[in-house]
């Protein structure tokens, strides 16, 4: 299960700097003037990891968008199931709604499971 508490389980977040520098030398990726996600198949559960830069905003405003993120991803956890991923959140991001920011990641979500299935094949 995802949640714990109402939080993002740990065991879902790719944290290793080994681990992100090897998604991002695939490069593999899909964006937008809003996101970047850098991504790998892997096998087994989604791993994920969120970068904001500090010319996003102060810290709260950071933090907001990571939350925001991730509350996306719990709704879409089982379409991401086999994927390592770094969502990398642009600066324009702050002025989109939450229902904006989740149908632009939705957006980007589905491009990369088109290409995980066009690979399947």
């Amino acid at each position: 299960m995802l949640l714990i508490g109402g939080k993002m389980n740990r065991k879902y977040s790719l944290k290793k700097s080994y681990e992100i520098e090897k998604v991002m030398s695939l490069k593999k990726s899909v964006g937008n003037r809003f996101y970047t996600i850098y991504y790998q198949q892997s096998e087994g559960e989604m791993k994920i990891a969120i970068s904001v830069s500090k010319k996003v905003g102060r810290a709260v405003i950071r933090n907001y968008e990571k939350r925001a993120v991730r509350e996306i991803i719990r709704k879409n956890k089982k379409e991401l199931i086999g994927i390592k991923a770094l969502i990398i959140i642009k600066r324009l991001a702050v002025e989109l709604t939450f229902q904006e920011k989740d149908d632009s990641l939705s957006n980007l979500f589905s491009k990369i499971l088109k290409e995980k299935k066009n690979e399947q094949k």
